[in-house]
């Protein structure tokens, strides 16, 4: 698109809302099931030039993200969504977060070179805020609508894990308040503030219609909602204009009310990306480069900024799940030789790692990110290598050469 990455700001009336009309189609993808259209209703973006996306750097850093359910129904609430399904929507999600998505090999050959995986990944979480144990969901026995934003949060007042006036919950789970009524006439998929407005802040979440949480042509709509949590719009701007525009370089223009997946179709002579995850066709499989930089910049920033460090993921209780296994498997994994050396030192087993050499007062000698390094001056190191946020060190003997 432009030449300069842009950011929307200022969303000081921002919403974000999917409302689904049931005109019961054939979606090329899904031509056995019938797909509901979307339609999108959403205020003005505005945009500006973001320099700083430009210097993100975040070094192949992943972002853990605990999730919680609260699902509503006036009879059977735990009938909406029980924990094998709710596990299956999270893999799901993650799946598409990693760009693995079955659909994946559909994309288009000149959107492939694009595909990122986001580094993104959800658990659910294990502990509520008061410590205790939590499969990641819980019931209410309640018929409660959710609302289009700017109407009564009937849910979000209803249960919120916030933890008092700060609104400090809010940086510690990304909650989901699970309906079957989210616009009032019950058609409606879900909904979702961008990060950078106030309700995004003490009200972020998404609040979504269960039937499409996982098991119908829908599903990856779950994704796109998400997309809008960590900073995402529509791929087509929020104009309603034939070819909009969602300020990010490497999405092309978009044409809104397309649900089909008419690849090949153009907007302003360039190609459209149906396959992209922010719009809305039915065979939407893909986050853009730079999508990935706009979600990293939100997780980095702001509200969101808190949800993936260490000490919240060992609150929401799956700091373990996220770290302790792969911690495990980087030490089986790293190979370091020789040792004792002559002054040249391999690495092997694992890529993208950074190395640092440290000598017995902890004064930094030597930093890489090299699979060899060389350092000649005898005496006992300490060679700590760092990968995705984990830090493995091993004590090295250079000898005389």
């Amino acid at each position: 698109m432009g030449s300069n990455l842009l950011l929307p700001i200022n969303f000081a009336a921002m919403r974000i809302v999917l409302i689904i009309v049931f005109a019961f189609i054939s979606i090329s993808v899904f031509s056995q099931d019938a797909r509901p259209e979307v339609v999108c209703s959403c205020s003005e973006v505005h945009v500006v030039p973001f320099e700083s996306l430009k210097t993100l750097k975040t070094g192949g850093k992943e972002y853990h993200i605990p999730i919680v359910f609260h699902v509503f129904d006036a009879h059977n609430p735990e009938q909406r969504l029980n924990y094998e399904t709710a596990k299956k929507v999270i893999e799901l999600l993650n799946r598409n977060f990693a760009a693995k998505n079955v659909l994946i090999a559909q994309v288009q050959e000149e959107f492939k070179h694009l595909l990122q995986d986001s580094k993104i990944i959800f658990h659910l979480a294990k502990k509520d805020p008061s410590g205790n144990s939590t499969n990641g969901i819980t019931y209410h026995r309640q018929a409660l609508p959710g609302d289009n934003p700017g109407s009564n949060l009937t849910l979000k007042k209803e249960v919120n894990w916030n933890m008092g006036s700060d609104y400090s919950g809010i940086q510690r789970y990304l909650q989901v308040w699970v309906t079957n009524n989210v616009n009032g006439s019950g058609n409606g998929t879900g909904w979702a503030y961008l990060p950078n407005t106030d309700e995004g802040g003490k009200m972020a979440g998404i609040v979504y219609n269960y039937k499409y949480l996982y098991g119908s042509s829908s599903d990856n709509v779950f994704t796109h909602e998400v997309g809008h949590y960590l900073g995402l719009s529509h791929v087509f701007g929020s104009s309603y204009d034939y070819c909009g525009d969602d300020g990010i370089d490497d999405t092309p223009e978009t044409q809104c009310f397309t649900w089909e997946c008419k690849k090949g179709d153009l907007c302003n002579d360039g190609l459209v990306n149906t396959e992209n995850f922010m719009d809305y066709s039915g065979c939407t499989s893909m986050f853009t480069k730079g999508q990935v930089d706009y979600m990293h910049y939100w997780l980095e920033h702001d509200y969101r900024s808190n949800l993936w460090s260490e000490s919240n993921l060992k609150f929401a209780g799956v700091y373990e799940d996220a770290y302790v296994g792969l911690q495990d498997e980087l030490e089986t994994a790293l190979n370091v030789y020789p040792n004792p050396s002559n002054g040249i030192i391999n690495i092997s087993g694992i890529e993208g790692f950074r190395a640092e050499l440290f000598d017995v007062l902890g004064n930094k000698v030597k930093d890489c990110t090299c699979s060899t390094m060389q350092y000649s001056i005898p005496g006992i190191y300490f060679l700590r290598i760092t990968h995705k946020g984990h830090h493995i060190t091993r004590k090295i003997f250079i000898k005389r050469s």
